[in-house]
């Protein structure tokens, strides 16, 4: 009787088979009606996304303190960190549309959104202390020379964060379609 149990449930989920660690038993696959409409995924996928960010901050940050131990001064680090912010958001533009195997407006939008990202973290992060540090900089400087006022000082630093920003968006998305998937030998002759 036992026996006859265990052979009717062969096979089925959570049936007898499953009880004993010995027995092997693959399920067979069941015909189900086909309901799922297939999508291209246009969509931001956060998971290369995030991986880029951590790529994109990780590079900048190391480069960055490369640059404070070897003291290139306050003007020589604002190029460094524009330098390599931009080596650091393109290698992680280029992971994020590569993992995300996108094509050119996802690579795009992934690049984007990753330089977004960057900027709201360095506004949050930097943002009070930076603002600290450039104006007393720059009222050290404007006192010695006696020429520049401190809302001159802030227009120059804002000029910097913009042209900085710019430049590292630029490498973000020159990063991005730098990741562009190219078609499989599959697509390529589906499309011919």
């Amino acid at each position: 009787m036992d026996e006859q149990e265990h052979e009717k449930d062969v096979g089925q989920k959570g049936g007898a088979s499953e009880a004993y660690m010995g027995a092997h038993h693959y399920y067979e696959p069941t015909a189900t009606a086909v309901t799922d409409i297939v999508v291209p995924a246009t969509r931001i996928q956060w998971g290369p996304t995030f991986a880029g960010l951590i790529i994109a901050m990780s590079v900048t940050f190391l480069w960055t303190a490369l640059g404070i131990a070897l003291g290139v001064g306050v003007r020589g680090l604002g190029y460094w960190i524009v330098g390599f912010g931009s080596l650091g958001l393109f290698l992680g533009s280029l992971m994020a549309a590569r993992t995300a195997r996108a094509d050119v407006v996802p690579a795009i939008l992934h690049a984007v959104v990753i330089w977004s990202l960057v900027v709201i973290g360095h506004v949050l992060a930097f943002g009070g202390m930076s603002g600290t540090i450039l104006a007393s900089a720059m009222n050290v400087e404007a006192t010695r020379a006696g020429v520049m006022p401190i809302t001159e000082a802030f227009r120059t630093g804002a000029w910097w964060f913009f042209g900085g920003f710019l430049i590292l968006l630029v490498a973000s998305i020159l990063g991005g379609l730098a990741g562009i998937n190219p078609p499989t030998h599959e697509e390529a002759g589906a499309q011919h």
